[in-house]
């Protein structure tokens, strides 16, 4: 129960499917939730229902819907190239540098311009963000399971006073990097981008949205590009080392269908089963969020022999599908053979895996993060060799996939690993390779000169 209102855990994929997608017109609601808008001062379009959710949902879909998604391609590549680059140089910080890259992409789509160092202190902002969102979001459930708390002063509750707070300092950081935009754009100085957009048709009047609810809905954006793909990207890290027999086959699939000559690209997906196999396994091995955003029925929903009233919570349970021994024998082993001819059903809407949530709220971002990982996996699969780190005494130093930062999304806490080139002259060719982009694509600061054409269109055509 939270508070009066039942509550219905969701453990199965039969069970799943049949209630989030088959039924989802009656299960695409959020239920009311005090602390969650608490933390963002009034304003969570993706905890929220009705006209709010429906005008940031649009933006996001003319955005990130499957063709668009494609066209992001030339920004991916370009962020994974530095990653390459910046792991050759730097390999002790290589989480450093997926903190970089992840925020970057995100940066470049929605501000416009892109975050070239991990010392850069925009990262650590963003990553505060979203990591003091997801902590105290989880903690923060409590009050909805005992709305009876509600009653006293919110003063009188440390989280709640915690919530304010957080909330404060949200405001201020998405206002900032908002505000950039904004000044950028007056002086003529902006290239295309989603918050650009959306300052565009705040002023042609969006009727029902005011200026800091579009600059949330433009941080939507941004946080769904960055913690749940370093989360993943972290995963696939510690799956290498810990089974380097998966590495080795992977890499001997792509040396056979690559070659040596050049970097891997999308389109070499459809001859690399294995590798889509490996990423498939890292995204059901270490799910990012474990448990879905809750849902609220929005009319009656028969279930077998039961029925579920209108205003029931739903809670999937993604780690336990994911985790389900009758459907992955010795779940907790890394096996991306239990994959094998079954790539079709898994990339089809939430037919095995419900990394990115299931029915009408499955997030938007789904295609442009798949394309994000396969870009860095097969590049870094194609560039190195990952194992574990050692000690001063030549010992393996151990990695506990048990050891996960706490919240909504979850991540491996840090551990070392060891990355070396695979070969000088895959290293070199790396280098070459972002070389020749930075001259013909990057400005002296590191900034693109001109937006692809393409991702040009797809904003203005659409005029978000």
């Amino acid at each position: 129960m939270q508070g009066d209102t039942p509550q219905v855990v969701v453990n199965g994929v039969a069970e799943a499917r049949d209630i989030f997608i088959k039924q989802g017109a009656h299960t695409q609601n959020r239920p009311a939730s005090r602390f969650q808008l608490l933390m963002r001062d009034g304003y969570f379009p993706s905890a929220m229902n009705g006209p709010k959710w429906r005008n940031a949902r649009k933006m996001w879909q003319v955005i990130l819907n499957p063709t668009a998604a494609k066209k992001y391609i030339p920004y991916q590549e370009l962020e994974s190239e530095q990653l390459l680059v910046d792991i050759l140089d730097n390999p002790l910080n290589w989480r450093d540098h997926i903190d970089r890259f992840t925020n970057s992409l995100g940066m470049m789509m929605v501000n416009g311009y892109r975050i070239t160092t991990s010392r850069d202190p925009i990262v650590k902002e963003t990553l505060e963000d979203l990591y003091d969102m997801s902590r105290l979001g989880f903690r923060g459930k409590l009050l909805d399971f005992w709305p009876f708390l509600w009653k006293l002063p919110v003063e009188l509750l440390p989280i709640c006073r915690e919530a304010r707070k957080l909330a404060r300092k949200h405001r201020d950081y998405i206002w900032t990097n908002y505000s950039t935009v904004k000044r950028k754009a007056e002086l003529g100085k902006s290239l295309p981008s989603f918050n650009q957009a959306i300052q565009e048709k705040l002023k042609e009047g969006w009727e029902g949205v005011s200026e800091i609810e579009g600059a949330e809905i433009g941080q939507h954006l941004l946080s769904g590009a960055t913690d749940t793909t370093a989360s993943t990207l972290t995963t696939c890290i510690a799956a290498l080392c810990l089974f380097p027999e998966v590495q080795r086959k992977a890499q001997k699939e792509i040396d056979r269908v690559v070659g040596p000559d050049r970097l891997p690209r999308v389109e070499d997906a459809e001859n690399l089963p294995y590798v889509q196999q490996l990423i498939l396994e890292l995204q059901r091995w270490i799910t990012a969020v474990p448990l879905s955003l809750p849902r609220a029925t929005n009319g009656f929903v028969a279930w077998g022999k039961y029925g579920i009233p209108e205003e029931t919570g739903l809670i999937l349970n993604i780690y336990a599908i994911h985790h389900d021994p009758a459907l992955y024998p010795e779940p907790h082993i890394f096996r991306p053979e239990r994959w094998e001819g079954k790539l079709e059903a898994a990339h089809a809407e939430n037919q095995l895996l419900f990394t990115f949530g299931a029915g009408r709220r499955t997030c938007p971002g789904q295609k442009l993060a798949e394309k994000s990982l396969f870009i860095v996996i097969s590049r870094w699969l194609w560039a190195f060799n990952i194992s574990h780190a050692k000690d001063k005494h030549g010992n393996k130093i151990p990695i506990n996939t048990e050891d996960l930062r706490p919240g909504v999304i979850v991540r491996l806490n840090p551990f070392p690993a060891d990355i070396k080139p695979r070969a000088p002259t895959r290293a070199d060719l790396i280098r070459q390779v972002w070389q020749r982009n930075c001259d013909s694509l990057l400005d002296a600061d590191y900034q693109w000169k001109t937006t692809p054409a393409e991702i040009a269109k797809l904003i203005e055509r659409n005029g978000i």
